[in-house]
């Protein structure tokens, strides 16, 4: 659920490295492992069915996108990572401070809640909503913080702590998430599932409404502080040496706070995807 501008420049920028990396000599590819430096790259053409929490008179389904990407990089303690199964396309950009054989420490930045304008949720050169005519932009939140992970039987569990230190909203967030991976015959699940809590600062700048922004749909309301839960799963199967089938789905439900918002018709947001992918 990390979307961010920032990071959704890097993972081009990372995309294109790869690509030319591939005509790199053996002699610099082995420096830039002696070096820390390890990479894994997947391109694929997927069918996506996106619903998001449906902001009142905008488009909130975008087209679905016939290419994703994802990307697991890492250099020394620093990496940056993908997920075609989270939400939207959520990225992890971290650094591990501590790393023991059942616990460690990262300090991470990304961002967890999803930006919208006039327009609603997507930059487009569409007209404005008139619902949101007057609404001053929600731009991404910009969040640093920490995350202590924790191995709890065959579960990943994770806590992590953020306050969004770039971003406008003085507020912060508190994650937690569970994580496992099964193993079915060739067959690959992945299972992911937990909570947020939105403190009221980080709540109210997302889905309050101050008296300026008022409308003929919109009436001031503040609503304090949240909370959102949800679910996501992975499936893979090997079709050949570098190719994969892989489809998934991700479900978030937020709190009465977000859905009782004049800008919300709806507190919920869905992902479902298949497709064939390309491994490098």
């Amino acid at each position: 659920m990390k979307m961010i501008k920032l990071l959704s420049a890097v993972l081009l920028c990372l995309t294109q490295q790869a690509f030319a990396e591939q005509s790199v000599t053996n002699q610099e590819e082995d420096w830039l492992e002696d070096n820390g430096l390890e990479w894994q790259l997947s391109i694929g053409a997927f069918y996506v069915d996106m619903a998001l929490p449906e902001l009142i008179g905008a488009d909130n389904s975008p087209a679905p996108p016939t290419l994703r990407a994802d990307i697991k990089l890492q250099y020394k303690n620093f990496y940056l990572v993908t997920y075609s199964g989270d939400f939207f396309g959520g990225s992890d950009l971290g650094y591990q401070f501590i790393q023991e054989e059942e616990w460690g420490l990262d300090f991470i930045y990304g961002s967890y809640q999803l930006a919208f304008t006039e327009t609603g949720y997507f930059d487009t050169n569409d007209p404005v909503v008139k619902e949101l005519e007057g609404i001053r932009d929600r731009d991404p939140d910009q969040s640093l913080g920490v995350a202590y992970y924790r191995t709890v039987g065959d579960y990943l569990a994770v806590a992590e702590l953020v306050y969004d230190v770039f971003g406008d909203t003085n507020g912060w967030v508190f994650h937690l998430e569970a994580t496992r991976n099964f193993e079915l015959r060739n067959w690959d699940l992945w299972l992911n599932f937990g909570a947020n809590y939105y403190s009221s600062n980080f709540n109210n700048y997302f889905y309050g409404v101050t008296e300026q922004e008022r409308n003929d749909y919109l009436t001031p309301y503040e609503p304090g502080s949240g909370a959102s839960a949800f679910v996501q799963a992975q499936l893979s199967y090997p079709i050949a040496e570098d190719w994969e089938f892989s489809a998934g789905l991700s479900f978030l439900v937020g709190s009465s706070e977000a859905k009782d918002s004049p800008l919300l018709e709806s507190n919920y947001a869905r992902v479902l995807f298949s497709g064939v992918k390309y491994v490098f």
